[in-house]
């Protein structure tokens, strides 16, 4: 999918026409897009996924005003009102006009907006143009949309990924890649399938009864499964709301001149405490290690010097090793004459004593063991102090980390207090939300929590009560089908669930792959990222022999998060020059949009980050304010820009003081905010090569 035009019509600040064009060639695949902060760069990255897919991100306000509040306000009532979004682009040799419009006849202020549609037309390499059909579907087909979100990317949120929670949308993201929807459908209907073969079951032949209560209570708990899982779906959907509405309130803290410095403590402290329970987890899991492996020797205290003496006692009493060894007796009663010359015949007296040596005689197998039972021993106490000496240690390092957490939890509330206490009423109000949120989303997560338990248990339910319905004797033919039927089902189910996972593995080692090479290519740092087997983007570093979680700054998860993005796109493009795809995946080249990706980074970070963009994929489009790409970002990012433009914003305000009114690109001023425009929006300006 390469990029050429997009145009908007009437779209939330942009009145009237406004279209851009993108940058194409192999060594100038940038194009960069100027924009003040709230002068519409987050409306220009919606508008992609709004042409595309018909959705606008979670931190836009107002999503249903979508026509220009200007153009609909001079509107006459009755008069209608056009709005659009039009992007074209190529791939696979073909060219595209996807255009996603509604026309709204204006009543009163309030938008009422009708059904948008989408239309997609399809231009061969003969210049023959064509509708498709089911418009959707096709756009679907070339980038599916949960996989879209990793090629419009909003770089304040792009971090997300490096949170333990950011797992399933990455486990998606792989899925997607392989085209494994189908197993997941499969997956989806094949226990339905089973279930409706042993409605059949059971009103058949022997043993009806006891085939009948089981599939009753196999549809109750695969009824209550069902029921669970919708419910964790929407808790998991409350669960990503309850985030955005809490990096929302951050963000509005962030930019209120009271809170701002505590905000940002807070976030500080936060990292602090993240990184302080990840320590504490780790050594959670190393204690129950050690206890798996080695706890029954804090119950030996005394064992090993008894085990000593016992031998030390054999050993005195000269039982061990024994003075004869059987198969040497064994042998003289055989041959039935003693070493001296002496008959050993049937009733003597000579042959008792020797019978009765033999008796006294150890076994090679024997001694063998004990032998080898006092070498261990002797090593045993030593093992168990080891042992005890790390449980207390390990107990030791617990505690402290414990009491960081606590601790940093602590001077989280005092900071909450202190943003509460704040004069300002509007800040005092968005803390007090922020809390509730805070509170509702760890009610949520237990919830989930119990949700996940009570889960496990019905599974295991339901696969005993299955188990019982297979063990059922029936005799009559029909049954028997029945039967194998409901096993071969199983059986499939079992096998397309390996075949998922093994999959998803091979990807997700892949990709590990290429994101440990693009991190180490711009990373300023001797760290090393890693996609978990859990699909968590972690940080480590190395201490010695041993891999501890690394500190990360917001520039290295920037670039962790980017880092994962370029993997993706990578995959994607080599995706498509596999002959012999295993399933219909994802494949060919995509571009990436990018806004706000240079942040609150420092210069270091901003220059390497200018520099991996035009290398993770063919086409880049970044957004970014003058302030945040002046300088190092600018002049690293300009040997591969082929096109440039400025979001103009226009205000009616004209009282307003250090603004700056025109930005110098190339050498050329652009108009950056116009103060006591006739109207409030923005419009597009491109700047001269």
């Amino acid at each position: 999918m390469k990029l050429l035009s997009i145009e908007l019509e009437n779209f939330r600040p942009y009145g009237g026409r406004n279209r851009i064009s993108f940058a194409q060639e192999p060594g100038h695949n940038v194009t960069l897009i100027y924009g003040t902060n709230g002068g519409g760069k987050t409306t220009l990255l919606n508008a992609f996924t709004w042409a595309l897919y018909g959705r606008l991100s979670a931190d836009v306000e107002q999503q249903d005003r979508l026509i220009n509040n200007r153009i609909w306000q001079e509107a006459r009532p009755g008069s209608s009102v056009d709005m659009s979004v039009t992007v074209e682009f190529e791939h696979e040799g073909r060219t595209y006009t996807a255009r996603r419009f509604l026309t709204a006849e204006k009543q009163n202020s309030d938008q009422r907006l009708p059904k948008a549609q989408l239309l997609l037309l399809e231009r061969d390499d003969r210049g023959v143009t064509k509708e498709l059909k089911s418009a959707q579907g096709h756009i679907d087909k070339i980038l599916p949309e949960r996989l879209s979100k990793f090629f419009f990317v909003n770089g304040e949120r792009i971090e997300q990924l490096v949170r333990k929670e950011a797992y399933a949308e990455i486990q998606h993201a792989i899925k997607t890649l392989l085209g494994l929807e189908q197993l997941e459908r499969a997956l989806k209907h094949l226990p339905t399938a089973a279930n409706k073969l042993r409605h059949q079951l059971k009103s058949e032949g022997a043993n009806s009864e006891l085939a009948e209560r089981l599939t009753a209570e196999i549809d109750a708990v695969f009824k209550e499964t069902e029921e669970k899982k919708k419910e964790k779906e929407s808790l998991n959907t409350e669960v990503q709301h309850l985030k955005d509405e809490i990096e929302l309130l951050a963000a509005r803290l962030k930019s209120l001149d009271g809170a701002k410095q505590l905000q940002l403590e807070r976030e500080r402290l936060e990292r602090e405490r993240a990184s302080a329970h990840e320590s504490l987890r780790k050594l959670e899991d190393e204690r129950s290690r050690v206890l798996a492996d080695s706890s029954y020797l804090a119950f030996l205290p005394d064992l090993p010097e008894k085990i000593i003496a016992a031998c030390d006692a054999l050993r005195e009493r000269g039982e061990l090793p024994a003075p004869l060894k059987r198969t040497f007796i064994e042998d003289l009663l055989i041959e039935g004459e003693c070493i001296c010359g002496t008959h050993l015949t049937e009733g003597s007296r000579e042959r008792a004593a020797l019978e009765t040596w033999r008796e006294r005689a150890g076994l090679a197998e024997v001694e063998a063991a004990w032998n080898q039972l006092r070498g261990a021993v002797a090593g045993l106490e030593e093992r168990r102090r080891g042992t005890m000496d790390r449980l207390a240690e390990t107990d030791r390092l617990i505690g402290e980390a414990s009491d960081k957490e606590r601790m940093l939890v602590e001077q989280l509330n005092e900071v909450s207090i202190e943003i509460k206490k704040l004069p300002q009423e509007d800040i005092s109000a968005i803390e007090v939300r922020r809390s509730k949120m805070i509170d509702k989303l760890s009610e949520t997560s237990r919830r989930l929590g119990t949700i996940d338990e009570h889960l496990d248990y019905l599974a295991n339910q339901k696969k005993q009560k299955e188990e019982q319905v297979d063990k059922i004797q029936v005799k009559d033919e029909n049954n028997q089908r029945i039967q194998r039927r409901i096993a071969v089902i199983r059986e499939t189910e079992t096998a397309l669930r390996q075949i998922l996972e093994l999959l998803s593995d091979s990807i997700r080692r892949r990709l590990d792959t290429r994101i440990r090479t693009l991190f180490k290519q711009a990373s300023l740092k001797n760290y090393e990222p890693e996609l978990t087997s859990g699909f968590q983007l972690e940080y480590w570093e190395q201490v010695g022999d041993e891999k501890v979680p690394a500190p990360k700054s917001t520039g290295e998860n920037m670039l962790l998060s980017l880092s994962f993005v370029g993997a993706v796109a990578q995959e994607c493009r080599d995706a498509a020059t596999n002959p012999n795809p295993f399933f219909g995946g994802v494949g060919g080249e995509y571009p990436i949009v990018m806004d706000a990706v240079f942040g609150n980074l420092d210069d270091d970070y901003r220059r390497q980050i200018a520099r991996f963009l035009p290398e993770m994929t063919s086409q880049v489009v970044v957004l970014s304010s003058k302030a945040q790409a002046e300088g190092v970002a600018e002049n690293s990012l300009h040997p591969r820009v082929g096109k440039q433009y400025v979001i103009t914003t226009h205000t009616t305000k004209s009282d307003l003081q250090d603004v700056t009114e025109k930005i110098a690109v190339n050498g050329r001023e652009y108009p950056y905010q116009v103060l006591g425009s006739s109207f409030d929006g923005a419009e597009f300006t491109e700047v001269a090569q």
